[in-house]
């Protein structure tokens, strides 16, 4: 069935924020003494979800209540960091326009709404993909890795799942893609540890695994339709 439709995850696919977000957390976490939370803990164990999940992951393991403020610290922590140092996946800003060309493109990600869209202004992108056609997991009752968020941007965008091709770099939102209905391809380009990454999103079940935007496009023109 050929492609009309390809959802770009955000942290870690388009922009190279996963560092930013897994060191915001883990500093904050330290702060509020969880000091077991470690930006490299966070980034092997909680790249992908929603602070509300972190928030429910962390306190399940410790037993301990995180206090009612712990996203908004998360995201102006972020946000500062973002607007200061926020950079494109390589390949990732000429990807989204070349793709744009011949299918309809849309970003779903499991970020807070207000740093997703710093991001995809600072690399660039937001005339592109406009507000409009960001969705984040506030728009939903359930983040990744629940298909709920890709349904209602492929919804949205009026195409079918099994017309849409998700790229994602996590688990977590692999499992969401492709409980969603849709092709997945991983991308591991900015991974912290690519090898690892890369077995884990196989062991998931995506398509295929990538370690650059220019194989992806050509992969998608060649063989996807």
């Amino acid at each position: 069935m050929p492609t009309e439709l390809i959802i770009f995850d955000n942290d870690g696919t388009l922009c190279d924020s996963e560092e930013i977000n897994n060191t915001a957390t883990a500093n904050i976490l330290l702060k509020l003494g969880f000091s077991q939370y470690t930006a490299e803990f966070c980034h092997e164990h909680l790249a992908g979800m929603a602070m509300s999940d972190v928030r429910e992951k962390v306190e399940n393991e410790s037993g301990k209540k995180l206090p009612d403020n712990f996203t908004s610290m998360f995201v102006q922590s972020a946000l500062l960091e973002t607007e200061r140092s926020m950079r494109p996946v390589p390949g990732s800003v000429e990807a989204a326009k070349l793709l744009s060309k011949s299918y309809k493109v849309c970003v779903g990600s499991n970020g807070e709404r207000t740093n997703v869209l710093t991001s995809i202004r600072k690399i660039g992108l937001m005339d592109l993909f406009t507000e409009d056609r960001i969705y984040t997991k506030s728009q939903v009752s359930r983040g990744k890795p629940a298909p709920d968020l890709f349904l209602h941007a492929a919804n949205a965008m009026k195409v079918a799942p099994e017309k849409t091709i998700v790229i994602e770099d996590s688990p977590s939102g692999a499992r969401a893609g492709l409980a969603a209905g849709m092709r997945v391809l991983g991308i591991t380009a900015v991974s912290h540890n690519a090898e690892s990454m890369t077995k884990n999103l196989k062991t998931v079940g995506v398509e295929r695994v990538f370690v650059s935007w220019p194989e992806i496009v050509d992969y998608i023109k060649n063989d996807c339709g």
